[in-house]
């Protein structure tokens, strides 16, 4: 055995070999070599391997090479280190010297020389695994030598051998050693386990350790209590078996964590122990390693922190708390130290401090914010405080601040102490409480206030209980009960049912009221004061109910109404009184209309009879002048009973479906000749966008603007009067309507504009005698316009004019579904120039051509309008219309016509003139200037849409010499027209007034009708009995037996007569009352129609002509009476045709030879009626209600144009009302129309046979 150090745990680099051999020769350990016999074996085989005679074994020994074995070796030179073998072992690879003497650079080798004389040499490195150098295996010869490949392989081997030897050898000779020491060891390890043991056994924490696969190695008795379980039952378990999972997969991956990182966690955590508590520890876990370093486990060491855990998380939640308290507490809470320092204080008392943060208000006093008036008392409380300890609970301050401003608040404040008791300052609370004590200074004041007004007050108030007994009442009331005091009133008073009310029941009623209402207003009994007088009074009370509902007083105040009470009755006698003034005034009124009607009758009616007969000039004038006198008196007369019926309430607004437009129209076309009289323009502008039909009363629209566009009329000298009608919104289906009548005429003062619209009032009382009037118009107009929910205006400025307008809500009338907006014209398309110098005029008759959709173009002057045509012309884009003015400001329009006859254009445009006095001039003189159709003004839609289809008519005829004269008055004014629907119709005229009867049998006659007269009611039954009078005239005044009393009788003959032959009589009443009761007293009373005297013509012809429509019958068998239509009249006897139209176009013999007449009857008997009806029938398939519309309309122009105004009448009806009836209703109508048009042709083709 030998030593030989241990390098084999050296990490000495090879690329370094100097410096690994110099830390190899540093060792100082000792190697034991075992296996030297081995090594000297190796040698021995090195040198019969290498053929050389020596061969020897260095190793490192105490940093030195020694030879260790070897063959022919000296024993002597072991420790001698040769340089060599030094060179070999840092070289770190084999070393062949086959010449020393050469090869050796500077040093020769000992073993060149003597006693050795070595000449070949070779070295081999011996190096352990992890190369560390052990040693050299040398071989020499004393002679030259080399060794082949093979013997180099075999000495490399053989040196690996040598290493692993000794290798052996060092482990045999540690092996010993450690023997003895693992004695020494194993004692010391069992010393250090129990010292180990008896450490974590004594201390107070858990201590375990865990293996890599997180298994129990090592828990402590501590830790086994904790859980519960022995050590034996948590050894080789995990925190799997132990632990919730939860709980068990955070303890697992903490170990991972330490394992990984090879560093040790502290931390507090949750922890599960016995019966399912919760817990907290603070743990602390390491990583365990072995001697070479490698971690083989975790330890860890904790023990319970739940009470310090508990005490935290309270001290942090008082934190929390007081800081929310003091953030968001609205109130000032502060805390001072010994010397009344602020401490801390609230963000609220920061905020009012006026610093940014709390914090700010550290060290500070309250002397640094208020004045001394609060600081210094606030001070002395403070340290009041901590002197004796005692709290200040809810004192009022009043705080000074020391910018001036005052306000006050509730504190408390408390000593402030530390954990021993001692008093080391104070904090308290204040509550801003400056609002509440202003509110209750205003209530002191108003408490004040209202005791005041309670001790004042005139009226009288009390607090009572349910049973009739006064708590509290005022001297007011005392005085009114006739009490000296209230202290007497409350003593005396005990019972007021029974003490107070002269009927005690209206106490009951009161308590009654309070019961179900709560409280009563105005509640009025008559009682006893106390010197027994009776006075009235109105109690207004209220009951006082606790929580629960239950009533605990009433309360309330009393007024003595005794003289109001005596007011009163002689209010309503006074007002009972004019009642019956004024029913005596309406039965004056009445008497009085009656009694005048009566005479005018007779006044109007003869003279209107009068005036259809032949007479000279002079008696045309006067019959004019009483005529229009007597009608100005009517006019009078209505005035006064609309103010009448107005003032009284009587005055009814109807709501019936009508056409705007066309009742516009008539009004206006009433008044036209007026202001054609006296040369003025007149202006119609009706705005397209107005709706056709409307609901509202047709009748008091047109009353409201007659009156305003007469007085326009009559108070305009020169210049025009101009009508505007135009929509102003649509809401809902309503449409407000804007009506303006404006005028040029003299205007009205300032002053004057609101009292006109009173009654009997006019503008300058000279007006009165200069142009006559009531001064009731203007009053009447505004009531009626306002009973209309309409509201009527005025704009004037004096003597340039007048601007009276008003709006209506009138509900707009939706068009059947089928019917077009926009109509369509034969003439749309086509040009139209129109010379018209005034701008208005222009105005209004824009809408009108656009509506037509026809191109059209204005000029002011006739040359303008000759240069335009001829421009146009030459262009060959000719106009087919000039429209032109009659009163041109450079010529008249028929100059204008006759140099426009002059221009050689083919074709012509058709010229219209426009002119006030259209029927008036020559048609001879108009033709001569080529005139094709004249339409008087204003000119409207209407009359000018008639006047475009009779130029259309009678192109289509060919007859282009035909003249044709348009006004929208020609079928309203001419009576002739309404002749009898069924000629020699006997009428029964009742009537005791001779003058009366004599008007009446005069225009019965005029009118076709056969009349026949009674003198009285009894009369007129009698005549029944013999006759059936199919109309009967009846006036309803009558001595003996009146109207009323004779209809009834009437109907009651009828109803009883039980016969199915004859149509009841149709009764019209003739009356001098016009009240619009006496109407409805008369339909009432079984009458049919109505109609005021003085009756005039074309009233009564329209009335005549209604009740006679009315008898015939729809369908054959209602009655026994044939057919109207199949009625083959006598040659005299056109009931359904005008003969005057048919005349005009006979030549001028009287004879059809050179007329037109028999060609134009032909055309419309074998054309136009088979073509119209044709159509008619075909536009009763759905969504042609335009088409049937059309034709109706179409119809009616060209029967209007032959004379048949029936037929015509039907066909306007059929068009104004197809949109608005049902589907029965419109065959009716057309069935009707199929059996007037037939009976129109008998009619025509009788007269063509007449004047042959």
């Amino acid at each position: 055995m030998f030593s030989i150090q241990r390098i084999e745990k050296e990490s000495m680099k090879p690329e370094d070999s100097q410096d690994s051999y110099q830390a190899a020769k540093q060792s100082n350990r000792d190697q034991v070599v075992s296996g030297i016999d081995e090594l000297h074996q190796i040698a021995q085989l090195a040198s019969t391997v290498s053929g050389c005679k020596t061969a020897m074994i260095h190793l490192i020994n105490d940093g030195k090479l020694e030879i260790y074995a070897g063959r022919n070796w000296e024993p002597s030179s072991q420790h001698h280190e040769l340089p060599f073998c030094k060179k070999v072992l840092a070289s770190e690879q084999a070393i062949v010297i086959k010449d020393t003497s050469v090869e050796l650079d500077g040093e020769r080798s000992c073993l060149s020389k003597a006693p050795w004389n070595f000449k070949f040499m070779a070295g081999f490195p011996i190096r352990s695994k992890r190369n560390a150098p052990l040693g050299v295996l040398s071989i020499m010869d004393k002679s030259q030598h080399s060794l082949t490949v093979e013997q180099m392989e075999s000495l490399d081997i053989l040196s690996k051998h040598a290493a692993g030897t000794i290798f052996m050898g060092t482990a045999t000779s540690e092996l010993h050693k450690l023997s003895d020491a693992h004695q020494k060891i194993k004692k010391a390890y069992d010393d250090s386990e129990a010292f180990y043991h008896n450490l974590v056994e004594s201390l107070p924490q858990h201590i375990i350790r865990k293996d890599t696969k997180g298994e129990f190695t090592f828990a402590n008795q501590n830790f086994c209590k904790a859980i519960g379980k022995t050590s034996q039952e948590i050894l080789g378990k995990t925190d799997f078996d132990l632990f919730p999972t939860h709980l068990a997969a955070k303890y697992q991956e903490d170990d991972r964590v330490v394992m990984e990182s090879l560093q040790k966690i502290e931390i507090t955590e949750e922890n599960v122990g016995l019966n399912e508590t919760k817990s907290y520890v603070h743990v602390i876990k390491t990583p365990i390693f072995d001697p070479s370093g490698k971690v083989v486990g975790t330890q860890g060491i904790f023990w319970d922190v739940t009470d310090k855990k508990k005490t935290e998380y309270e001290l942090t939640l008082e934190r929390r708390l007081l800081r929310s308290l003091l953030e968001t507490i609205p109130d000032h809470v502060y805390f001072k130290d010994e010397k009344s320092q602020f401490i801390r204080c609230s963000r609220e008392l920061s905020d009012r401090l006026g610093l940014k943060d709390p914090s700010a208000a550290e060290g500070k006093t309250d002397f640094h914010f208020f004045s001394e008036e609060h600081a210094k008392p606030a001070f002395q409380d403070d340290m009041e405080i901590i002197r004796t300890g005692q709290p200040i609970i809810n004192k009022i301050e009043k705080e000074t601040w020391r910018n001036g401003e005052v306000g006050w608040v509730l504190t408390s404040k408390m000593p402030y102490k530390d954990e021993d008791g001692n008093i080391i300052g104070t904090f308290g609370v204040s509550k801003d409480i400056s609002k509440l004590i202003q509110t209750e200074e205003k209530l002191r004041k108003t408490e004040q206030k209202y005791r005041d007004i309670f001790e004042q007050a005139v009226e009288g108030i009390f607090q009572s209980t349910p049973e009739g007994k006064y708590l509290e009442a005022n001297p007011a009331l005392a005085r009114i009960y006739g009490y000296k005091s209230t202290a007497a009133l409350l003593g005396s008073l005990t019972n007021i049912q029974q003490q107070l009310y002269v009927d005690p029941s209206r106490r009951q009623e009161f308590a009654r009221l309070m019961k179900e209402d709560g409280e009563v207003h105005e509640f009025e009994s008559e009682i006893y004061r106390k010197d027994g007088r009776k006075i009235w009074i109105s109690e207004t009370a209220r009951s006082v109910r606790d929580d629960k509902g239950k009533t605990l007083y009433y309360e309330g105040v009393v007024e003595d109404i005794s003289e109001r009470k005596q007011a009163e009755a002689a209010l309503q006698y006074a007002r009972d009184a004019a009642m019956e003034s004024n029913r005596l005034k309406s039965v004056f009124l009445a008497n009085m209309s009656h009694e005048i009607r009566t005479p005018m009758n007779g006044i109007i009616g003869m003279s209107s009879l009068l005036r259809q007969t032949t007479l000279s000039e002079d008696q045309v004038y006067f019959a004019d002048t009483i005529e229009s006198s007597a009608l100005g008196l009517l006019r009078l007369i209505n005035d006064i009973l609309d103010f009448s019926k107005i003032e009284s309430g009587k005055m009814t607004i109807e709501n019936e479906p009508f056409n705007i437009a066309e009742n516009v129209e008539q009004t206006v076309s009433l008044l036209a000749d007026q202001a054609q009289t006296k040369g003025l323009e007149f202006i119609l502008d009706i705005d397209c966008e107005t709706p056709s039909m409307v609901l509202g009363d047709r009748i008091r629209i047109q009353q409201v603007l007659t009156n305003l566009i007469g007085n326009a009329i009559k108070f305009t000298h020169a210049g025009e009067v101009r009508i505007k009608i135009a929509p102003q919104s649509h809401q809902n289906g309503i449409c407000w309507l804007k009506f303006q009548v404006i005028d040029s005429g003299i205007g009205i003062k300032p002053e004057a504009r609101e009292d006109i619209f009173e009654a009997f009032i006019q503008a300058d009382n000279s007006m009165a005698r200069k142009y006559g009037g009531t001064g009731l118009g203007l009053a009447i107009t505004r009531q009626l316009v306002e009973l209309m929910k309409g509201t009527l205006r005025l704009e004037s400025e004096t003597g340039k004019g007048s601007c009276f307008w008003f709006t209506l809500p009138l509900e707009a009338k939706r068009l059947r579904q089928g019917r077009k907006k926009q109509p369509t014209y034969e003439w749309s398309g086509q040009k139209i120039l129109i010379i018209e110098p005034n701008d208005h005029c222009q105005e209004a008759l824009a809408p009108i051509l656009r509506n037509y959709q026809m191109d059209y173009h204005f000029v002011d002057k006739g040359r303008r309008g000759l240069t335009e045509l001829s421009k146009e012309y030459h262009d060959s884009k000719p106009y087919h219309y000039v429209m032109v003015n009659a009163a041109l400001p450079d010529q008249s329009g028929l100059d204008f016509c006759q140099m426009f006859n002059a221009l050689q254009f083919s074709p012509k445009p058709k010229v219209i003139l426009m002119s006030n006095f259209g029927n008036r001039l020559s048609k001879a003189h108009l033709k001569k200037h080529g005139v094709s159709m004249v339409v008087n003004k204003p000119v409207t839609q209407r009359s000018l849409t008639r006047g475009f289809r009779r130029i259309f008519q009678v192109d289509k005829t060919g007859l282009d010499t035909q003249f044709l004269s348009i006004s929208d008055t020609s079928s309203l004014a001419i009576p002739s027209l309404q002749t009898a629907e069924m000629p020699n119709q006997q009428v029964l005229i009742v009537e005791d007034n001779p003058v009366n009867q004599s008007v009446a049998e005069h225009m019965l006659k005029r009118l076709g009708y056969q009349p026949a007269t009674a003198d009285s009611g009894k009369k007129a039954l009698e005549m029944m009995q013999k006759n059936h009078y199919p109309i009967i005239l009846m006036d309803c005044q009558m001595p003996d037996l009146d109207g009323y009393e004779t209809t009834k009788k009437i109907r009651e003959m009828e109803s009883c007569e039980q016969s199915g032959n004859q149509n009841p009589c149709r009764i019209i009443a003739m009356t001098a009352n016009s009240m619009d009761d006496d109407r409805q007293k008369c339909l009432d009373a079984g009458m049919d129609d109505y109609v005021s005297k003085p009756v005039l013509l074309p009233t009564l012809s329209t009335a005549l002509k209604n009740a006679t429509s009315n008898l015939i019958p729809i369908e054959k068998g209602h009655c026994d009476q044939k057919n109207p239509t199949e009625h083959k009249p006598e040659q005299s006897d056109f009931h359904n045709i005008d003969t005057g139209i048919l005349k005009q176009f006979l030549s001028p013999e009287g004879s059809t030879k050179k007329g037109v007449l028999p060609k134009l009857v032909q055309m419309f008997c074998e054309k136009e009626i088979p073509k119209r009806l044709n159509e008619m029938n075909a536009a009763m398939e759905p969504g042609s209600m335009d088409k049937l519309i059309r034709s109706a309309h179409s119809f009616k122009g060209s029967a209007n144009n032959m004379g048949a105004q029936k037929l015509a009448d039907l066909c306007s009806k059929l068009e104004s009302s197809a949109d608005q009836i049902t589907e029965d209703q419109t065959l009716k109508l057309i069935k009707l129309i199929k059996n007037e048009s037939k009976a129109t042709k008998q009619s025509l083709q009788q007269f063509l046979a007449s004047v042959k």
